[in-house]
């Protein structure tokens, strides 16, 4: 038999009207869906019990959890429905970045396959209302899409299936009602079927997207940013030191270190601090004060030294003495010179610690305190991710900011 294609829509013929013709017709079936909710069980029940009732037959259903939108009743009822019988399979689907969100449907009757995939959850509107396409492939057992798909399918089975998948649904439903009673309509609930190792923060969704940094064009090898940030040190050191800069000098220093036009490659990180920055050259001296005063607070608790220079920051530029400089300026000075105690502060780790349970005031309202709690969680992170400074876990969340981040 060759494979045939074609297309299905909730236009005339819709999903539920074909699908549950094919599920009266079939040996074996299998569904993996990101949602499920009770309309669209309602939609099967019926004929999911007499399809159970043949001892020959059977089902495994991949059914993921989406934001809190799979309906844990439902989950609970799918599975009194199949529970008793040997053939057929509830897998709760729980990755740990990002959500489990395919939409498949494979019907098995003898060595024919019909898959059908496209964009029709397990919903009421899934498969009657909303405007939904699939594709239709019908094919054997044995054609390459289908092998292609059952290895998909064992990989799921491999990664999720537990035999105490009630417990999980007992589970799920019970953190799920504790994130609506706690936030309502906050914070999107993700479940997470790992615990996670520091309190507060989604450490599985970090080791997640953490190994597809590691494995992207985009990774930045550690040994990378520690030679810009040598050079940064040295320009610091000149900046540091007493002896006399012309404005030309000064610029040689200062604009390798913000990325100032012409002077490439940038030295610092922290995006978009060449376009503030260039209001800094009118104050050299100043600018040369918050780096010796840095360096004078190198050997303090991080939360002190933070507060003493931001403090003499702020005064500065409330005596309209600096400008351009910030919060997030300070703290590449200090990375600059001790990258194993000082962490980078910016919007990018900031948004990237919000996405994953923990949230700090705007930069330009942090305290020492702050930027203590700030790098205590940094360390566990970046120990726990076996990163040996604070350098890697910049590039790191630089990566997730711009890559991963949900709108």
């Amino acid at each position: 038999m060759a494979t045939s294609t074609t297309f299905l829509s909730n236009t005339g013929e819709t999903h539920r009207d074909y699908l549950l013709n094919l599920l009266e017709q079939s040996d074996k079936i299998i569904f993996a869906v990101g949602f499920l909710k009770q309309s669209g069980l309602n939609h099967i029940k019926a004929y999911l019990k007499d399809f159970c009732a043949d001892k020959t037959k059977s089902s495994t259903f991949y059914i993921g959890t989406g934001l809190g939108e799979t309906d844990p009743d439902t989950l609970q009822s799918l599975y009194n429905i199949i529970k008793t019988k040997s053939n057929h399979q509830l897998v709760l689907c729980t990755p740990d970045a990002g959500i489990f969100h395919p939409k498949i449907y494979v019907f098995i009757t003898g060595r024919k396959v019909t898959i059908v995939t496209g964009s029709s959850n397990l919903t009421q509107h899934g498969w009657a209302v909303n405007d939904e396409v699939s594709m239709v492939i019908e094919t054997t057992i044995n054609s390459p899409e289908f092998k292609k798909l059952e290895s998909y399918f064992k990989d799921l089975h491999k990664r999720y299936y537990t035999d105490k998948v009630e417990s999980l649904i007992a589970r799920y439903k019970k953190e799920r009602d504790e994130h609506g009673k706690k936030y309502g309509k906050g914070p999107a609930f993700r479940f997470r079927r790992r615990k996670t190792s520091i309190a507060g923060i989604d450490m599985p969704r970090l080791r997640a997207y953490y190994e597809e940094y590691k494995n992207s064009h985009d990774f930045i090898e550690p040994s990378e940013r520690e030679k810009k940030y040598m050079q940064a040190k040295e320009n610091l050191e000149m900046l540091a030191s007493n002896k006399r800069l012309s404005a030309a000098q000064f610029h040689n220093l200062f604009g390798p270190l913000v990325g100032h036009k012409d002077y490439k490659p940038k030295l610092w990180h922290s995006g978009s601090i060449h376009r503030t920055t260039y209001k800094t050259l009118d104050y050299p001296d100043a600018f040369r004060e918050i780096v010796r005063a840095v360096k004078s607070n190198l050997s303090r608790p991080v939360g002190i030294a933070f507060e003493n220079v931001t403090v003499m920051l702020n005064q500065m530029r409330k005596e309209k003495e600096i400008s351009g400089v910030g919060e997030n300026i300070v703290a590449e000075i200090f990375l600059s010179y001790n990258p194993e105690k000082f962490a980078n502060l910016n919007d990018n780790p900031l948004a990237v610690l919000d996405l994953v349970g923990r949230e700090f005031p705007y930069i330009s309202s942090f305290k020492g305190p702050d930027y203590a709690e700030y790098v205590a969680l940094l360390t566990e992170i970046k120990d726990e991710l076996g990163m040996s400074s604070f350098l890697e876990i910049d590039s790191f969340f630089n990566y997730v900011y711009w890559n991963l981040i949900e709108e």
